[in-house]
Protein backbone atom coordinates (compact mmCIF):
# COMPACT_ATOMS: atom_id res chain seq x y z
CA UNK A 1 0.00 0.00 0.00
CA UNK A 2 0.97 3.70 -0.75
CA UNK A 3 0.07 6.45 1.20
CA UNK A 4 0.64 9.92 -0.39
CA UNK A 5 1.16 12.82 2.34
CA UNK A 6 2.39 12.60 5.90
CA UNK A 7 0.44 14.82 7.80
CA UNK A 8 -1.91 13.66 10.31
CA UNK A 9 -4.10 12.00 8.15
CA UNK A 10 -1.58 9.91 6.39
CA UNK A 11 0.89 8.96 9.83
CA UNK A 12 -2.73 7.72 11.42
CA UNK A 13 -3.29 5.41 8.80
CA UNK A 14 -0.14 3.86 8.81
CA UNK A 15 -0.42 3.36 12.31
CA UNK A 16 -3.96 1.84 12.12
CA UNK A 17 -3.63 -0.36 9.35
CA UNK A 18 0.38 -1.44 10.83
CA UNK A 19 -1.43 -2.55 14.27
CA UNK A 20 -4.18 -4.58 12.30
CA UNK A 21 -1.21 -6.49 10.61
CA UNK A 22 -0.68 -7.84 7.04
CA UNK A 23 -0.01 -4.68 5.11
CA UNK A 24 3.01 -3.69 3.85
CA UNK A 25 2.97 0.65 3.97
CA UNK A 26 4.94 2.97 2.36
CA UNK A 27 4.39 6.58 2.70
CA UNK A 28 5.40 9.43 0.66
CA UNK A 29 5.79 13.06 1.54
CA UNK A 30 7.64 15.88 -0.25
CA UNK A 31 8.20 17.85 2.95
CA UNK A 32 10.99 17.36 5.56
CA UNK A 33 10.31 14.47 8.14
CA UNK A 34 8.41 16.66 11.21
CA UNK A 35 11.43 15.95 13.70
CA UNK A 36 13.26 18.64 11.45
CA UNK A 37 10.61 21.13 10.30
CA UNK A 38 10.68 24.26 12.53
CA UNK A 39 8.82 23.96 15.71
CA UNK A 40 6.01 26.55 14.55
CA UNK A 41 4.88 29.03 11.90
CA UNK A 42 3.93 31.97 12.72
CA UNK A 43 1.62 32.84 9.53
CA UNK A 44 0.12 29.39 10.04
CA UNK A 45 0.46 27.85 13.69
CA UNK A 46 -3.26 28.29 14.35
CA UNK A 47 -4.00 25.65 17.63
CA UNK A 48 -5.76 22.36 16.68
CA UNK A 49 -8.16 20.54 19.44
CA UNK A 50 -7.56 16.83 19.59
CA UNK A 51 -11.25 15.93 21.12
CA UNK A 52 -14.10 13.75 20.27
CA UNK A 53 -13.77 11.86 17.11
CA UNK A 54 -10.03 12.86 16.83
CA UNK A 55 -9.99 10.94 20.91
CA UNK A 56 -11.49 7.50 19.36
CA UNK A 57 -8.95 7.58 16.62
CA UNK A 58 -5.98 7.94 18.99
CA UNK A 59 -7.56 5.39 21.27
CA UNK A 60 -7.78 3.34 18.15
CA UNK A 61 -4.19 3.33 17.36
CA UNK A 62 -2.73 3.14 20.76
CA UNK A 63 -1.43 7.13 21.22
CA UNK A 64 -3.18 8.65 23.88
CA UNK A 65 0.17 8.72 26.33
CA UNK A 66 1.98 9.35 23.61
CA UNK A 67 -0.29 12.53 23.40
CA UNK A 68 -0.76 13.05 26.94
CA UNK A 69 3.18 13.35 27.02
CA UNK A 70 3.40 15.68 24.04
CA UNK A 71 1.00 18.02 23.36
CA UNK A 72 -0.90 20.96 25.67
CA UNK A 73 -3.80 18.83 27.69
CA UNK A 74 -7.24 20.57 26.45
CA UNK A 75 -10.08 21.87 29.15
CA UNK A 76 -12.22 23.59 26.93
CA UNK A 77 -13.09 27.22 25.92
CA UNK A 78 -13.62 30.83 27.05
CA UNK A 79 -15.23 33.35 25.63
CA UNK A 80 -14.39 36.95 26.36
CA UNK A 81 -17.53 39.11 27.00
CA UNK A 82 -18.84 41.69 24.86
CA UNK A 83 -16.33 44.78 25.10
CA UNK A 84 -18.32 47.44 26.93
CA UNK A 85 -18.83 45.02 29.12
CA UNK A 86 -15.48 43.34 29.51
CA UNK A 87 -14.57 47.35 30.48
CA UNK A 88 -16.86 47.01 33.43
CA UNK A 89 -14.36 44.36 34.95
CA UNK A 90 -16.31 41.01 33.65
CA UNK A 91 -14.30 38.06 33.06
CA UNK A 92 -14.39 35.12 30.29
CA UNK A 93 -17.59 32.77 30.40
CA UNK A 94 -16.60 29.07 30.43
CA UNK A 95 -17.30 26.26 28.77
CA UNK A 96 -15.60 23.11 29.82
CA UNK A 97 -15.00 19.82 28.57
CA UNK A 98 -15.70 17.12 30.53
CA UNK A 99 -13.36 14.05 27.87
CA UNK A 100 -10.13 13.50 27.58
CA UNK A 101 -8.47 16.06 24.46
CA UNK A 102 -4.67 17.93 23.54
CA UNK A 103 -4.08 20.98 21.81
CA UNK A 104 -1.09 22.14 19.73
CA UNK A 105 -0.50 22.68 16.08
CA UNK A 106 -0.14 20.39 12.77
CA UNK A 107 3.88 20.13 13.30
CA UNK A 108 2.62 19.27 17.26
CA UNK A 109 0.50 16.12 15.92
CA UNK A 110 2.59 15.42 13.43
CA UNK A 111 5.56 14.69 15.76
CA UNK A 112 3.84 12.73 18.16
CA UNK A 113 2.37 10.45 14.83
CA UNK A 114 5.54 9.97 14.00
CA UNK A 115 7.42 9.17 16.86
CA UNK A 116 4.59 6.48 17.35
CA UNK A 117 5.01 5.14 13.72
CA UNK A 118 8.65 5.01 14.15
CA UNK A 119 8.93 2.86 17.41
CA UNK A 120 5.99 0.78 17.21
CA UNK A 121 6.14 -0.25 13.22
CA UNK A 122 9.56 0.34 11.46
CA UNK A 123 8.96 -3.23 10.35
CA UNK A 124 5.97 -2.82 8.29
CA UNK A 125 6.02 0.42 7.71
CA UNK A 126 8.77 2.76 5.48
CA UNK A 127 8.49 6.77 5.92
CA UNK A 128 9.80 8.52 3.02
CA UNK A 129 10.38 12.28 2.96
CA UNK A 130 11.15 14.63 0.66
CA UNK A 131 9.73 12.61 -2.50
CA UNK A 132 7.28 13.32 -4.44
CA UNK A 133 4.52 10.70 -5.96
CA UNK A 134 2.33 11.48 -8.60
CA UNK A 135 -0.46 8.91 -9.62
CA UNK A 136 0.45 7.82 -13.31
CA UNK A 137 -2.43 5.15 -13.35
CA UNK A 138 -5.68 5.11 -10.75
CA UNK A 139 -6.86 1.94 -12.03
CA UNK A 140 -3.37 -0.24 -11.79
CA UNK A 141 -2.39 1.70 -9.55
CA UNK A 142 1.05 3.16 -10.21
CA UNK A 143 3.00 5.73 -8.88
CA UNK A 144 5.95 8.14 -10.21
CA UNK A 145 8.22 8.50 -7.41
CA UNK A 146 10.62 11.32 -7.70
CA UNK A 147 13.35 12.61 -4.95
CA UNK A 148 14.52 16.12 -4.80
CA UNK A 149 17.91 14.25 -6.34
CA UNK A 150 15.94 12.39 -8.79
CA UNK A 151 13.24 14.73 -10.76
CA UNK A 152 12.27 11.95 -13.48
CA UNK A 153 11.86 9.67 -10.96
CA UNK A 154 10.76 5.78 -11.43
CA UNK A 155 7.32 3.89 -11.67
CA UNK A 156 5.87 2.17 -9.03
CA UNK A 157 3.29 -0.56 -8.47
CA UNK A 158 0.81 -1.17 -5.46
CA UNK A 159 -2.16 -2.83 -4.43
CA UNK A 160 -3.55 0.20 -2.93
CA UNK A 161 -2.82 4.15 -3.69
CA UNK A 162 -4.38 6.42 -0.82
CA UNK A 163 -4.25 9.89 -1.27
CA UNK A 164 -3.73 11.78 1.83
CA UNK A 165 -2.40 14.93 0.75
CA UNK A 166 -4.43 17.69 2.06
CA UNK A 167 -6.54 20.24 0.16
CA UNK A 168 -4.81 20.99 -2.68
CA UNK A 169 -4.45 17.10 -3.19
CA UNK A 170 -2.50 16.34 -6.25
CA UNK A 171 -4.12 12.61 -6.30
CA UNK A 172 -7.22 14.17 -6.16
CA UNK A 173 -6.50 15.94 -9.42
CA UNK A 174 -4.93 13.14 -11.12
CA UNK A 175 -8.17 10.97 -10.58
CA UNK A 176 -10.01 13.66 -11.78
CA UNK A 177 -8.13 13.27 -15.13
CA UNK A 178 -8.12 10.16 -15.48
CA UNK A 179 -11.36 8.25 -14.25
CA UNK A 180 -14.43 8.71 -16.41
CA UNK A 181 -17.28 9.57 -13.54
CA UNK A 182 -14.95 11.08 -11.10
CA UNK A 183 -16.61 14.33 -10.70
CA UNK A 184 -15.82 17.41 -8.02
CA UNK A 185 -17.76 20.44 -6.59
CA UNK A 186 -16.22 22.88 -5.00
CA UNK A 187 -17.38 25.99 -2.93
CA UNK A 188 -16.16 28.80 -1.78
CA UNK A 189 -17.81 31.04 1.57
CA UNK A 190 -14.54 33.88 1.18
CA UNK A 191 -13.80 33.45 4.61
CA UNK A 192 -9.86 33.69 5.22
CA UNK A 193 -7.95 34.36 8.09
CA UNK A 194 -5.04 36.20 9.56
CA UNK A 195 -2.29 34.97 12.51
CA UNK A 196 -1.61 37.21 15.25
CA UNK A 197 0.75 36.18 17.70
CA UNK A 198 0.05 36.96 21.25
CA UNK A 199 3.18 37.62 22.99
CA UNK A 200 1.98 40.05 26.48
CA UNK A 201 0.23 39.44 29.70
CA UNK A 202 0.26 35.61 29.08
CA UNK A 203 -0.16 34.83 32.49
CA UNK A 204 -3.19 35.70 32.42
CA UNK A 205 -4.26 32.80 29.62
CA UNK A 206 -3.97 29.40 30.85
CA UNK A 207 -2.79 27.25 27.62
CA UNK A 208 -5.24 24.32 28.05
CA UNK A 209 -8.13 26.71 26.82
CA UNK A 210 -9.18 27.95 23.59
CA UNK A 211 -10.23 31.18 24.10
CA UNK A 212 -13.00 33.43 21.58
CA UNK A 213 -11.27 36.71 21.96
CA UNK A 214 -13.92 38.61 19.16
CA UNK A 215 -16.57 36.98 17.25
CA UNK A 216 -17.61 40.35 15.41
CA UNK A 217 -16.53 42.01 13.35
CA UNK A 218 -13.94 39.22 13.28
CA UNK A 219 -13.78 35.67 14.67
CA UNK A 220 -10.86 35.39 16.18
CA UNK A 221 -9.77 32.47 18.65
CA UNK A 222 -6.91 32.18 20.15
CA UNK A 223 -4.72 29.11 22.10
CA UNK A 224 -1.06 27.56 23.10
CA UNK A 225 0.80 25.42 20.98
CA UNK A 226 4.41 23.30 21.97
CA UNK A 227 7.25 26.18 21.89
CA UNK A 228 10.75 24.78 21.46
CA UNK A 229 10.99 23.08 24.69
CA UNK A 230 7.48 21.02 24.39
CA UNK A 231 4.40 21.75 26.25
CA UNK A 232 6.05 23.18 29.11
CA UNK A 233 7.09 26.65 27.12
CA UNK A 234 3.84 27.59 24.91
CA UNK A 235 3.57 29.87 22.37
CA UNK A 236 -0.15 31.79 21.59
CA UNK A 237 -1.42 32.61 18.49
CA UNK A 238 -4.84 33.88 17.74
CA UNK A 239 -6.26 32.85 14.41
CA UNK A 240 -8.48 36.44 13.13
CA UNK A 241 -11.52 35.03 10.56
CA UNK A 242 -12.68 37.38 8.22
CA UNK A 243 -15.32 37.54 5.75
CA UNK A 244 -13.27 38.29 2.67
CA UNK A 245 -9.68 39.30 2.49
CA UNK A 246 -7.99 41.54 4.09
CA UNK A 247 -5.20 44.21 3.96
CA UNK A 248 -3.80 46.79 6.15
CA UNK A 249 -2.10 50.07 5.04
CA UNK A 250 0.35 50.31 8.62
CA UNK A 251 0.59 48.88 11.50
CA UNK A 252 -1.82 51.73 13.07
CA UNK A 253 -4.11 50.82 10.80
CA UNK A 254 -4.12 47.19 11.91
CA UNK A 255 -3.89 48.13 15.54
CA UNK A 256 -7.01 50.66 15.31
CA UNK A 257 -8.85 47.36 13.82
CA UNK A 258 -8.07 45.08 16.49
CA UNK A 259 -8.73 47.34 19.25
CA UNK A 260 -12.24 47.86 17.21
CA UNK A 261 -12.64 43.86 17.70
CA UNK A 262 -11.73 43.78 21.11
CA UNK A 263 -9.76 45.38 23.19
CA UNK A 264 -8.13 42.07 24.57
CA UNK A 265 -6.34 41.46 20.93
CA UNK A 266 -4.52 44.69 21.92
CA UNK A 267 -4.09 44.05 25.64
CA UNK A 268 -2.30 40.43 24.58
CA UNK A 269 -0.54 41.57 21.61
CA UNK A 270 2.85 44.01 21.69
CA UNK A 271 3.11 46.64 19.45
CA UNK A 272 6.05 44.66 17.31
CA UNK A 273 3.18 41.92 16.56
CA UNK A 274 1.02 43.54 15.29
CA UNK A 275 3.26 44.99 13.18
CA UNK A 276 4.01 41.62 12.01
CA UNK A 277 -0.02 41.17 11.68
CA UNK A 278 -0.18 43.88 9.30
CA UNK A 279 2.32 42.45 6.71
CA UNK A 280 0.94 39.13 6.45
CA UNK A 281 -0.85 37.75 4.07
CA UNK A 282 -4.60 36.88 4.47
CA UNK A 283 -5.11 33.37 3.58
CA UNK A 284 -8.22 31.56 2.01
CA UNK A 285 -10.14 29.32 4.46
CA UNK A 286 -13.79 28.94 3.31
CA UNK A 287 -12.79 26.63 0.46
CA UNK A 288 -14.54 23.21 0.60
CA UNK A 289 -15.07 20.23 -2.07
CA UNK A 290 -16.89 17.38 -2.59
CA UNK A 291 -15.91 14.45 -4.24
CA UNK A 292 -18.43 12.10 -6.20
CA UNK A 293 -16.86 9.13 -4.36
CA UNK A 294 -14.20 9.26 -2.25
CA UNK A 295 -12.53 5.92 -4.13
CA UNK A 296 -11.55 5.57 -8.16
CA UNK A 297 -10.16 2.65 -8.96
CA UNK A 298 -7.70 1.55 -6.93
CA UNK A 299 -7.04 5.06 -5.36
CA UNK A 300 -8.80 6.10 -2.27
CA UNK A 301 -8.80 9.55 -0.90
CA UNK A 302 -8.88 10.39 2.97
CA UNK A 303 -8.82 13.78 5.13
CA UNK A 304 -8.67 17.09 3.43
CA UNK A 305 -7.85 15.30 0.21
CA UNK A 306 -11.21 13.58 -0.28
CA UNK A 307 -13.62 16.30 1.70
CA UNK A 308 -11.39 19.99 2.71
CA UNK A 309 -14.24 22.12 4.66
CA UNK A 310 -13.75 25.52 5.97
CA UNK A 311 -11.98 25.35 9.72
CA UNK A 312 -14.64 24.24 12.37
CA UNK A 313 -12.32 22.71 14.56
CA UNK A 314 -12.56 19.32 13.07
CA UNK A 315 -10.27 19.02 9.90
CA UNK A 316 -7.60 16.66 11.96
CA UNK A 317 -10.22 14.65 14.23
CA UNK A 318 -12.04 13.86 10.52
CA UNK A 319 -8.94 12.99 9.15
CA UNK A 320 -7.68 10.54 12.26
CA UNK A 321 -10.78 8.58 12.19
CA UNK A 322 -11.85 8.54 8.48
CA UNK A 323 -8.04 6.97 8.71
CA UNK A 324 -8.99 4.26 11.37
CA UNK A 325 -12.56 3.54 9.43
CA UNK A 326 -10.35 3.18 6.23
CA UNK A 327 -8.11 0.47 7.94
CA UNK A 328 -10.86 -1.14 9.65
CA UNK A 329 -12.87 -1.27 6.46
CA UNK A 330 -9.76 -2.99 4.95
CA UNK A 331 -9.62 -5.42 7.87
CA UNK A 332 -12.96 -6.78 7.40
CA UNK A 333 -12.96 -7.41 4.07
CA UNK A 334 -9.69 -8.46 3.48
CA UNK A 335 -10.86 -10.90 0.85
CA UNK A 336 -12.12 -8.49 -1.14
CA UNK A 337 -10.28 -4.84 -2.04
CA UNK A 338 -13.28 -3.69 -4.06
CA UNK A 339 -15.67 -4.70 -1.29
CA UNK A 340 -13.68 -2.75 1.19
CA UNK A 341 -12.92 0.14 -0.64
CA UNK A 342 -16.94 0.23 -1.29
CA UNK A 343 -17.43 0.11 2.39
CA UNK A 344 -15.56 2.79 2.96
CA UNK A 345 -17.05 5.27 0.70
CA UNK A 346 -20.42 4.39 1.75
CA UNK A 347 -19.25 4.85 5.50
CA UNK A 348 -16.86 7.43 5.56
CA UNK A 349 -18.50 9.72 2.46
CA UNK A 350 -21.91 9.96 4.76
CA UNK A 351 -19.82 10.99 7.57
CA UNK A 352 -17.86 13.59 5.42
CA UNK A 353 -20.75 15.06 3.61
CA UNK A 354 -22.73 15.63 7.26
CA UNK A 355 -19.23 17.96 8.48
CA UNK A 356 -19.22 19.52 5.19
CA UNK A 357 -23.06 20.63 6.48
CA UNK A 358 -21.86 21.65 9.96
CA UNK A 359 -19.01 23.62 8.46
CA UNK A 360 -21.22 25.80 5.63
CA UNK A 361 -22.86 26.98 8.84
CA UNK A 362 -20.14 29.50 9.78
CA UNK A 363 -20.34 31.38 7.23
CA UNK A 364 -18.79 34.97 7.96
CA UNK A 365 -19.97 36.88 4.81
CA UNK A 366 -23.46 36.52 6.53
CA UNK A 367 -23.68 39.32 9.15
CA UNK A 368 -25.68 37.48 11.52
CA UNK A 369 -23.40 34.26 11.55
CA UNK A 370 -21.50 34.99 14.98
CA UNK A 371 -25.19 36.20 16.87
CA UNK A 372 -26.28 32.38 15.54
CA UNK A 373 -23.53 30.68 16.60
CA UNK A 374 -23.68 32.09 20.01
CA UNK A 375 -27.65 31.02 20.02
CA UNK A 376 -27.29 27.99 18.89
CA UNK A 377 -24.55 27.74 21.30
CA UNK A 378 -27.04 28.87 24.46
CA UNK A 379 -29.90 26.72 23.23
CA UNK A 380 -27.89 23.26 23.36
CA UNK A 381 -28.10 22.67 19.39
CA UNK A 382 -24.20 24.27 18.55
CA UNK A 383 -22.94 22.37 15.02
CA UNK A 384 -19.53 23.35 16.56
CA UNK A 385 -20.15 22.05 20.11
CA UNK A 386 -22.13 18.88 18.61
CA UNK A 387 -19.36 17.45 16.59
CA UNK A 388 -16.88 17.82 19.26
CA UNK A 389 -18.99 14.75 20.82
CA UNK A 390 -17.57 11.51 21.11
CA UNK A 391 -20.62 9.79 21.29
CA UNK A 392 -22.10 11.20 18.07
CA UNK A 393 -21.37 10.41 14.57
CA UNK A 394 -20.89 13.52 12.25
CA UNK A 395 -24.34 12.50 10.34
CA UNK A 396 -26.18 12.41 14.19
CA UNK A 397 -24.52 16.14 15.01
CA UNK A 398 -25.96 16.96 11.69
CA UNK A 399 -29.48 16.17 12.49
CA UNK A 400 -29.51 17.14 15.92
CA UNK A 401 -28.47 20.44 14.61
CA UNK A 402 -30.92 20.79 12.17
CA UNK A 403 -33.78 19.96 14.58
CA UNK A 404 -32.71 22.62 16.29
CA UNK A 405 -32.82 25.21 13.49
CA UNK A 406 -36.08 23.89 12.30
CA UNK A 407 -37.71 24.83 16.46
CA UNK A 408 -35.70 28.42 16.06
CA UNK A 409 -37.30 29.08 12.34
CA UNK A 410 -40.96 28.65 14.25
CA UNK A 411 -40.26 31.45 16.75
CA UNK A 412 -39.74 35.47 16.39
CA UNK A 413 -35.62 34.17 15.62
CA UNK A 414 -36.29 32.67 12.81
CA UNK A 415 -35.09 35.45 10.92
CA UNK A 416 -31.64 34.27 11.97
CA UNK A 417 -31.91 30.84 11.69
CA UNK A 418 -30.72 29.26 8.41
CA UNK A 419 -29.74 25.55 7.48
CA UNK A 420 -27.06 25.13 5.07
Amino acid sequence: MAIVGGGPAGLTLAAALAQQGGFEIAVFERADDHFSAETYNPDRSYTIDITGHGLRAARFIGITDRFDAGLIHFKGLRTAPHPWIHRLGVGFAEEPYHGRGWTGSRGDICRCLQAHVLERYADSVALHFGVEATVVDAGQPQLRIASRDDVAGEGRRFDLVVGCDGGGSGVRRSIAEQASGFAVEGADLGNHSLMLHLDQHLDELDPHYLYVLAVEPVMAVAGAINGPRGPADPRWFCQIGFSGTMRFDSAADAGRFLDRAHPLLRHFASDTKVEEFSQRQCLPTGKTKRCSSLVAGRVALLGDAGAPVPPVGQGVNAAMEGATVLAQCLHEHRDSLDAALAAYAATWGRETDALRRIAMTVDLSQPLTPFRILMASFLGYSGLRLAKREDLSYAEAWETFRRGEDRIRCTPLGVCGKTA
